[in-house]
């Protein structure tokens, strides 16, 4: 049987946390997409897609493939200032 893809779950500072003096760019959402394409080959998408909530707007999903160390991403995404929490999804638990 196949290993199942896990599950990211990010929650992105609302707004983002502003860039340290000295620092040349504000942490924003384009930054932790760009750490993931780079590191993981992966994406984030809306957890709450066509939310205008402000609550909302801030959570992401990420896939991560089968094989791929799930643990790895959240911490690497938990290490980004533009980042408030990262966790892997547990799996779901059959009825």
């Amino acid at each position: 049987m196949a290993e199942p893809e896990a599950e990211v779950i990010v929650q992105l500072r609302t707004p983002p946390r502003p860039a340290t003096a000295g620092t040349a760019d504000v942490c924003d959402a384009r930054d932790v997409q760009s750490l993931l394409e780079r590191r993981f080959g992966v994406t984030a998408e809306p957890l709450h897609p066509g939310a205008d909530d402000p609550a909302l707007i801030g959570w992401q999903r990420v896939a991560v493939p089968a094989g791929m160390d799930a643990e790895a991403v959240a911490t690497a995404l938990r290490g980004h200032p533009a980042v408030e929490a990262a966790y892997v999804k547990p799996p779901a638990d059959l009825p």
